[in-house]
């Protein structure tokens, strides 16, 4: 008797990835839950595994689950949410080859996952996963604490910031307030003083960005709106190639130095700009020009954060497992 015919059995190759998304990020608290868990799954189509909505307080929890549950599976979990979510994430990826990150653009700027090379837009960008690679991204590190983008280390960013948080809270009156400070401290208030790796620098900016810039030209018509200024903020704050090295940027401010500054930050050519001081370099020890060891608040990307200097800053090189799309 002749034994049955075995039939193969087909094999699923393809790679599941799941997916946590922030639901206090700017783009869900826009459209509304279910308009983006329909976007991701026409989307992702084949490959979504899991979708889970949770707060931005439980960020490190629900990750911190995940990657036990998957240790050694070769999966890969998207965080969808702004650049301080997936930094908050990112912290349950380091120095992992088994299970790799990857980002959706659901918040403000959305800088690291534009850097990566994903559409501004969160359904492109979700579709871009049908065709992603491996890869991995150095971490910047300011006293223990880890940034993809980078850190704002004056006063008048930490205005802005907590004015967009009061914003997004419908906090309106107190908002504006805040904004109106940024605005007065950039042109004709808050100056500061750090003394950054032994030489002292002077303005009312100072960022420090994770790799060293290559700002790109803008093009086109800007409707002076938060999702019209978005692809001028990308280009002003494009990644270069530079890996392994932090860029340092103080702007001087004033009402001259931002006249002549703003037709810069438009063409790109900002970083040559007389009223903007780059220094570059593997590590930076910050100190502030008064006393030492003063308590400070920071913009860690871009959530504020406390910070005793001096701040030591350095690379993680190639500590992050990321997908980016080929």
């Amino acid at each position: 008797m002749l034994a049955p015919e075995i039939q193969p059995q087909s094999i699923e190759t393809e790679e599941k990835i799941d997916v946590i998304v922030n639901r206090r990020s700017g783009t869900v608290l826009k459209l509304g839950e279910a308009a983006v868990r329909d976007g991701l799954v026409d989307s992702l189509g084949t490959r979504l595994g899991s979708i889970n909505f949770i707060e931005g307080k439980d960020i490190t929890a629900s990750v911190r689950e995940w990657t036990l549950a998957h240790k050694g599976d070769k999966r890969g979990l998207i965080l969808g949410g702004g650049d301080g979510s997936v930094l908050t994430a990112a912290a349950e990826f380091l120095g992992r080859d088994d299970i790799t990150l990857g980002v959706l653009p659901l918040g403000t700027h959305n800088l690291f996952a534009r850097q990566l090379g994903f559409a501004a837009d969160f359904r492109a960008a979700a579709k871009q996963y049908k065709n992603v690679e491996n890869s991995r991204v150095d971490v910047g590190n300011v006293n223990g604490e880890n940034f993809l983008v980078g850190l704002m280390i004056d006063q008048n960013s930490v205005d802005f910031y907590q004015a967009r948080e009061l914003w997004r809270d419908k906090k309106y009156f107190r908002a504006a307030g805040k904004f109106l400070s940024t605005v007065f401290g950039i042109v004709a208030g808050r100056k500061a003083k750090l003394d950054v790796a032994g030489q002292e620098q002077k303005g009312r900016i100072f960022l420090v960005t994770n790799n060293q810039l290559l700002p790109r030209a803008n093009t086109g018509f800007v409707k002076p709106t938060a999702e019209g200024l978005k692809p001028v903020i990308e280009n002003v704050l494009a990644k270069g190639d530079a890996d392994g090295l932090l860029g340092f940027y103080a702007f001087a401010g004033g009402p001259h130095n931002l006249a002549m500054l703003l037709p810069k930050l438009w063409d790109g050519s900002w970083t040559a700009a007389k009223s903007v001081i780059v220094q570059t370099a593997p590590e930076l020890l910050i100190q502030p020009g008064r006393a030492a060891s003063t308590q400070l608040p920071i913009i860690l990307d871009g959530e504020v954060k406390s910070a005793a200097y001096p701040l030591k800053v350095s690379i993680l090189p190639q500590a992050l497992p990321v997908y980016r799309p080929r």
